[in-house]
């Protein structure tokens, strides 16, 4: 038993290495979306998906120990959760165990605020994409008329400009 919660342990350590990594490269896509830098973005999805590849693989290891430490417990594999893994234990290993538990809940809050901050960010980004092109399309006649000649008749335009000077 001892050797499958070591096992556990070090599952649960380099798991939160990752998700430390995966904050990191979070606030790499906020500044590189804040700052317009198309390749910084780029990279910082990249290291996203290389980081949660990882995390999946890490995530089917810790799942199988759980369900070795479950079938040791007597319990259900589908609700031995870190928390009552760590009832469940006696010293040391309970105390890691909600260590563990309660640096995964942070974490992965953090991940949360985070994630959801940088779409927004992409939202309001993409939006004034949209709205620059709007205006760029207003700019442009709605239906032109050519001459013979291959010369654009001139004739009303549909955008508005309110003013060439600040």
């Amino acid at each position: 038993m001892d050797l499958l919660l070591d096992r556990l342990l070090d599952i649960l350590a380099k798991e939160k290495d990752l998700y430390e990594r995966l904050l990191v490269a979070l606030k790499n896509e906020k500044r590189a979306v804040v700052d317009s830098r198309l390749d910084s973005l780029n990279e910082a999805t990249k290291e996203k998906e290389n980081l949660l590849l990882k995390i999946r693989i890490l995530e089917e290891q810790r799942s199988s120990n759980l369900a070795r430490l479950a079938q040791r417990l007597g319990e259900s594999p589908e609700d031995l959760t870190l928390t009552r893994l760590s009832q469940l234990l006696e010293e040391p290993y309970a105390a890691q165990v909600a260590d563990a538990s309660s640096e995964f809940s942070t974490l992965i809050q953090r991940i949360h605020d985070i994630n959801k901050n940088n779409k927004a960010l992409i939202q309001h980004s993409l939006e004034l994409v949209r709205g620059s092109l709007t205006l760029l399309n207003d700019l442009v006649p709605s239906s032109p008329v050519y001459h013979k000649t291959g010369r654009l008749q001139a004739g009303s335009y549909s955008g508005k400009v309110l003013s060439g000077s600040i």
